[in-house]
């Protein structure tokens, strides 16, 4: 296989693309986007936790998680309260109803993920997340 950079991007890119689209059909019979899915496997992992930090810690726009925020309050799966140190701020915490769901789909997303990574040893998974861990590293600004 040659390693250049055309061909390097869009492999990466056609990966991400049917990645993308496998695990948007999985959560869309849920009624969940794939980011909000991110969103509460986050607040899954982290409690209660400022909006601006979170969306620090999604790489989003802190407007995007302000709206991701709403519109899964809405649902129920989160709650937003305000800041008792800054009345500008809010934080997000995930309700039981989220948590049920996160608990619920990560089983039916790891088997979704499986079924892509079929072939793939585990010694094979982890270097290519070591890699994209030192990519992600290496564009720290």
């Amino acid at each position: 296989t040659q390693l250049n950079a055309y061909s390097t991007g869009l492999l990466q890119g056609k990966a991400y693309n049917r990645l993308h689209v496998k695990m948007t059909q999985m959560l869309a019979s849920y009624n969940v986007s794939l980011t909000e899915w991110k969103l509460l496997g986050k607040l899954h992992e982290n409690g209660n936790i400022r909006l601006a930090e979170l969306a620090e810690r999604m790489s989003y726009d802190p407007p995007m998680v302000t709206k991701l925020a709403k519109l899964l309050e809405k649902k129920g799966l989160l709650q937003r309260l305000q800041d008792p140190y800054d009345e500008r701020a809010k934080i997000v915490s995930i309700t039981k109803s989220g948590n049920d769901l996160v608990k619920h789909l990560e089983p039916i997303a790891k088997k979704t993920l499986g079924t892509l990574l079929k072939g793939v040893t585990h010694e094979e998974l982890v270097t290519y997340l070591k890699v994209l861990i030192l990519i992600v590293n290496n564009t720290q600004e």
